[in-house]
């Protein structure tokens, strides 16, 4: 694989668009090849799965271990920082809550902790570099397991799987626990639509190549469906958004008669109101407004999350950014399209489409740090890549008449084209922002410096375009000690002879502080806010000549100074963070928690009889009675949460 002699000198030229713009020749075309064999593949009178899957998986690990093969360092910031996380809990034994809003979600950063121990893993760093790639590999087995799902041909599933491999650029698997929550969201709606799907009423009889999934017996869907809470339950535990995505699929698809879990809503619904209104509280007692203040403000939050990406930085840059709109775009419009020709060829697709666009009501929820879009796309993607597979093979299956017609039909060449935009769109969409996202070695040893020096506590001012909302670092920052290291985001200034702002703002950072400059987030800033090729040498020229600053570390990645003269005062010592969870306990909040042990074991063994216990006069009547003494209870957890909100909000 030519890539292999690659380097990080070489990653030194890329320009606008990422990766694309240093890759070898033959890599490109060995990428196109992948595209024409599968293509090939889609024109066999019969699957040949073996190659299918063999091609699937290599086109998954080609685009996705691009950066683990080149780069010596394990990319992405944010990565090393939930290093952080998972170093706090093996030193501490707790969580935080107080210290990162993150810490009122901590079940990703607890299992893996705790699993990193049991296997005498003390290095994570080559697990983060692999873990992109594995993950991305591990969700393509709930994928497989959706497709059973489908009234469709094998070419439409494995075309659906493939534009789903194609369309995965949005950039969350990285180690963090979104990655990790949405392999549990592919797992939730699978489990949800191949075992728990409704009666349906086909339009048509089956036909030729048609397969239905087996039903299973009574006491499997009771543990399939204990299994569905248990996802649900750990992905409340670990992510802020995942859970409500697929509490909307799930009521969704009831509401249209695609799921006979009719009682399943109303209680995973209480896990997770449960969940934010106690277990949360360290992060909306102190963030109201902007937990809340984006509900219903759609058009803000779609403006802020596409457009407000997209103003200023490089012409050159910019492209991948509208690559990123064009291909999110196409994909949804493709599958649009495959939703009408399945009508036109008399088949409902009510649940894909359910899959497909109840993510879009994130939208009316907040703008998630600008990232809502993304979040969007990415969990419409499942539904969407497979109505787009339908776009090419509408037909569920083939009689003979048909399937001689269908020898030449131009569908595969159809698959074909599609496949080499979707493999160049994802090549420039994934790894357009590679030029700053990538980690240099001179950056994580200005770290491990910052790390050396910081007891009792150190103050680190990076350079920032928007001190108010571009606050990650692109650094390796937070990997461990993170309740003594505090990173103080400093505007840059535009002009590099300005410096006397940066030597205040260090100075009044107090005794044991340090600015940073390092070469990831200065090309940050000139690919995306527009500052000068030149910036930085120039800018460490005129720091150099001030005689109240001195160079406390410098390599060819990053520079950090420091003051000359001691600053008065002495450092903070590292505060003494309360362990999480944390919860203000009031007789309304203990009301509350009993009602909801009560309310949970009642709506848990109700939905359990319903799908194990064979259907009877006598099971009717005691699932109307438990219905109606739910209510109650259910009355009496959200008061006690109404109670919460309005005291200490």
């Amino acid at each position: 694989m030519p890539v292999l002699g690659m380097g990080d000198a070489d990653l030194e030229d890329m320009g606008g668009l990422g990766l694309i713009s240093v890759l070898p020749r033959a890599t490109l075309l060995g990428a196109a090849l992948l595209i024409v064999v599968f293509a090939v593949l889609l024109w066999m009178d019969r699957p040949i799965k073996g190659l299918l899957l063999v091609t699937l998986l290599a086109t998954v690990v080609s685009l996705h271990a691009l950066p683990a093969v080149i780069e010596t360092e394990p990319r992405f910031a944010t990565a090393w920082q939930h290093l952080g996380f998972m170093e706090y809990i093996d030193r501490t034994g707790a969580a935080a809550p107080d210290l990162d809003a993150r810490w009122s979600w901590p079940g990703f950063f607890a299992a893996a902790a705790f699993v990193a121990k049991a296997c005498g893993v003390s290095d994570m760093t080559e697990v983060i570099r692999w873990w992109p790639t594995a993950i991305q590999v591990l969700y393509l087995a709930p994928m497989f397991l959706l497709v059973r799902s489908m009234r469709a041909a094998w070419r439409a599933k494995w075309a659906g799987l493939w534009i789903f491999v194609l369309s995965g650029w949005v950039g969350q698997d990285y180690f963090s626990p979104q990655g990790f929550t949405y392999l549990l969201y592919l797992a939730f709606i699978a489990v949800l639509l191949v075992w728990f799907r409704a009666p349906r009423v086909l339009w048509t009889k089956r036909r030729p190549g048609e397969l239905e999934v087996e039903p299973t017996g009574r006491g499997e869907r009771a543990v399939l469906l204990l299994i569905l809470v248990g996802i649900f339950v750990a992905s409340v535990a670990a992510h802020q958004l995942t859970p409500f995505v697929m509490l909307g699929v799930l009521t969704v698809l009831v509401l249209v008669g695609r799921s006979e879990l009719r009682g399943l809503p109303v209680l995973l619904g209480v896990f997770v109101v449960v969940w934010l209104g106690f277990l949360a509280e360290p992060y909306w007692s102190g963030h109201f407004d902007e937990l809340f203040g984006g509900v219903g403000g759609v058009g803000g939050n779609v403006s802020s999350s596409v457009s407000g990406r997209i103003e200023g930085g490089s012409s050159t840059h910019r492209l991948v950014l509208y690559a990123r709109v064009a291909m999110a775009g196409g994909v949804l419009a493709f599958a649009c399209w495959g939703w009408w020709r399945r009508r036109f060829y008399r088949y409902s697709e009510r649940s894909l489409l359910v899959l497909t666009f109840v993510p879009f009501l994130g939208f009316g929820m907040q703008s998630y740090g600008g990232e809502m879009a993304l979040r969007v796309f990415m969990f419409a993607l499942p539904g969407a890549a497979l109505l787009a597979g339908l776009a090419l093979f509408p037909r569920a299956g083939l009689t003979a008449e048909e399937r001689d017609r269908d020898r030449v039909s131009l569908a595969p060449l159809a698959a074909l084209m599609a496949g080499l935009v979707l493999m160049g769109g994802f090549l420039v969409a994934r790894w357009g922002n590679e030029p700053f996202e990538r980690i240099r070695p001179g950056e994580v040893a200005a770290m491990e410096y910052v790390y050396a020096h910081d007891d009792p506590t150190v103050r680190l001012l990076w350079m920032s375009d928007d001190t108010v909302d571009n606050v990650t670092p692109a650094m390796p920052w937070g990997a461990r000690d993170m309740e003594k290291v505090e990173y103080v985001p400093t505007l840059a200034p535009a002009d590099p002879v300005l410096v006397s702002g940066l030597v205040k703002a260090l100075k009044d950072a107090g005794p044991h502080s340090y600015l940073m400059i390092n070469r990831s987030q200065t090309t940050y800033l000139e690919l995306d806010a527009g500052y000068s090729e030149t910036w930085q040498p120039r800018l460490i020229q005129h720091l150099d000549e001030r005689e109240e600053l001195k160079k406390v570390f410098s390599n060819e990645d990053a520079t950090i100074y420091g003051m000359r003269g001691r600053p008065d005062g002495e450092a903070p010592q590292a505060a003494d963070w309360a362990a999480g969870p944390k919860v203000t306990w009031t007789p309304w909040t203990v009301v509350g928690a009993l009602a909801f042990v009560a309310l949970a074991l009642l709506l848990t063994t109700r939905e359990v009889v319903r799908v194990a216990a064979a259907p009877s006069v006598r099971q009717q009547r005691w699932l109307q009675s438990s219905f109606w003494f739910s209510l109650p209870l259910l009355a009496v957890l959200l008061a006690s949460l109404v109670q919460r909100f309005v005291t200490m909000a």
